[in-house]
């Protein structure tokens, strides 16, 4: 009984080996034969076969849509709308066909894939196949197989192999008495010599088991949890059962049914695999309460993991993160769900950066703005098994107090003008559309008149009033698209597109009267303000914004030295032609555009 059982088993081993090395060389011809027999399926001139069918995969959750060309029981060649997250192995459903193809993807450009067939159809077995006998293969008159001399003297050897194994192993015959027992289970299950060659029943091994108080259970559930297991062994049910034993050692049960009606029944240790999935069990617990979200994504980007925090951030629902779905699809529906606060003929594009950084595990940081004007900060990181964690961090607060700070350095605290810093930017930018497209511009350099004077007799408060009065009355006297800005202290600055020299003296002439006429009152004193302007207008021959403030800073000393509160548009320091000048076309609106 042992010999014949061992020999079944070894001959089922040596069998299973030669089915596979067959398998691999016929899977080798194919790949080699695909490329020539769609060659040669095109040179005939065959029909070119369109149909539709769908990509599968992701154990069958995820499906794209493509159009199948060329055909045949080898391959295919593929046309979808794009690419993008199709995994280089998948299932192939050919519309008119029932059974799938399993499919292995040998080319791809843009949006056409050459795929081929890595398992052939099924062909109907004829009785010229059951009729071929293996090489050497020996029958007996009564027609059973006998066991190859080759195997039997390999019997010894292989128990030999078991009884090192680190695992226990258990041979059963048809009815269910141990033929072999091996070292590792006789440790297991603390099984006396008597009863390990008396060749007893798996019945009695499981008393046994009991009695010694193996398992890891109350006594009062032993008796059931016993009779669940001889009934999975005499059903010969392969499905894996978990086994806890006192003393702390966790096993994996399966029974593997032989021929002839024996069992093998084996007996692994995973007391480590059960502790890092409990470890793992923690682990995902503490991800899943952390404040960022975080998405974890395999080899093949096919999402396995979603804490909570993310699963809120981005609205999804308990059946989309069970779901597992490819990471395309899932940015896809996130796309749809309308969290993102991106225009819709952005959105595409974002789609395709965001996939190609997770993909290529780039980790710069990409800021995304969703609703509610919040901005989350999205970073990938490679993982060491070829999958990525994509950690989503919210940053608003973070972007806000930035905005501001940028804020406060471009304007004057005081007066909210932009400051000296803020007015170069513009300035060089108006330069550079001047340089391109000769569109003339002009800029108003002016000061406030004894200012200090103003400091030192009535306070600095009242200068501060000075300046954000003269601030005030500027914003309201400029055209939109003119800029007015404090380059500090009392010094202030007025840009002006599109206005050639002559318009923006008499804007200046204009805007010397607006805050002429408003003087500030301390009490019942009143206190007059007065501006000295120059004026200046871009011209070729400057080499840049320095020169042109440099002929506005002259012009506006000019009218200094002329007694103050005058524009000076021309040079050597006429104040009186200026003020003519302005006086005649006071009547010229200053929102009025002239051209050089």
């Amino acid at each position: 009984m042992e010999d014949g059982n061992g020999g079944a088993l070894c001959f089922a081993l040596q069998h299973h080996l030669d089915q596979t090395v067959t398998r691999v060389l016929k899977l080798r011809q194919r790949s080699v034969l695909i490329i020539d027999a769609m060659a040669r399926q095109r040179k005939t001139g065959g029909p070119r076969r369109l149909r539709g069918g769908k990509i599968i995969f992701n154990n069958r959750r995820s499906a794209i849509d493509c159009t199948v060309w060329d055909h045949s029981d080898l391959g295919a060649s593929l046309e979808v709308k794009n690419a993008l997250g199709i995994p280089p192995k998948f299932d192939l459903h050919i519309t008119g066909e029932e059974p799938t193809r399993p499919c292995v993807v040998r080319s791809a450009a843009d949006n056409r894939l050459t795929v081929i067939f890595t398992k052939p159809r099924r062909q109907k077995t004829t009785k010229r196949d059951f009729a071929r006998k293996e090489p050497n293969q020996q029958v007996n008159p009564s027609g059973e197989r006998a066991s190859p001399p080759l195997l039997r003297g390999n019997l010894t050897a292989l128990r030999s192999s078991l009884d090192e194994a680190e695992f226990g192993v258990v041979l059963l015959d048809a009815d269910l008495r141990a033929t072999f027992i091996n070292r590792a289970f006789r440790k297991m299950w603390k099984l006396p010599e008597d009863l390990t060659n008396g060749l007893p029943t798996f019945s009695a091994l499981m008393d046994h088991g009991r009695t010694a108080l193996v398992h890891e259970a109350v006594p009062s559930g032993l008796d059931e949890y016993v009779e669940e297991i001889l009934a999975r062994v005499k059903g010969g049910d392969p499905t894996p059962v978990g086994m806890r034993l006192i003393e702390g050692e966790v096993l994996r049960f399966q029974c593997i049914a032989l021929p002839r009606g024996g069992r093998m029944l084996s007996y692994t240790k995973i007391t480590d695999i059960v502790r890092r999935v409990d470890e793992l069990e923690v682990l995902h617990a503490a991800i899943d309460n952390v404040d960022h979200g975080i998405v974890i994504v395999d080899e093949n980007l096919v999402v396995q993991f979603i804490n909570r925090n993310a699963r809120m951030l981005w609205k999804l629902t308990a059946e989309q993160c069970d779901h597992k779905p490819a990471y395309s699809q899932l940015i896809c529906d996130i796309a749809a769900s309308g969290v993102y606060d991106i225009p819709d003929d952005q959105l595409e594009e974002y789609i395709i950066k965001r996939y190609t950084m997770v993909q290529s595990a780039d980790q710069a940081p990409m800021d995304l703005h969703i609703k509610g004007k919040r901005v989350i900060r999205a970073q990938s990181t490679a993982l060491p098994c070829g999958g990525r964690m994509l950690t989503h961090t919210d940053v608003t607060d973070l972007v806000h107090r930035a905005e501001h700070q940028e804020q406060l350095a471009l304007i004057d605290v005081l007066t909210k003008l932009p400051n000296r810093r803020h007015f170069q930017g513009l300035a060089e930018a108006e330069w550079n559309r001047f340089r391109r497209y000769q569109h003339p511009f002009s800029i108003l350099a002016f000061d406030i008149d004894k200012f200090k004077q103003i400091n030192d007799r009535f306070g600095h408060d009242v200068g501060d009033r000075a300046l954000l009065q003269v601030a005030e009355i500027c914003t309201l006297e400029k055209r939109a698209s003119d800029v007015v800005a404090r380059l500090g202290g009392d010094e202030f600055v007025v840009l002006m597109p599109e206005t050639n020299l002559r318009a923006a003296a008499i804007f200046g002439e204009r805007l010397r009267k607006s805050i002429l006429c408003y003087p500030l009152h301390l009490g019942a004193t009143p206190i007059a303000v007065t501006v000295s302007i120059g004026a200046a207008q871009a011209e070729r021959e400057m080499s840049g914004i320095p020169s042109l403030m440099k002929l506005a800073d002259e012009r506006l000393y000019a009218a200094k030295k002329a007694g103050r509160n005058k524009t000076v548009w021309a040079d050597g320091g006429d104040s009186l032609k200026a003020s003519a000048a302005a006086t005649e076309e006071t009547s010229v609106h200053t929102e009025d555009r002239v051209s050089s």
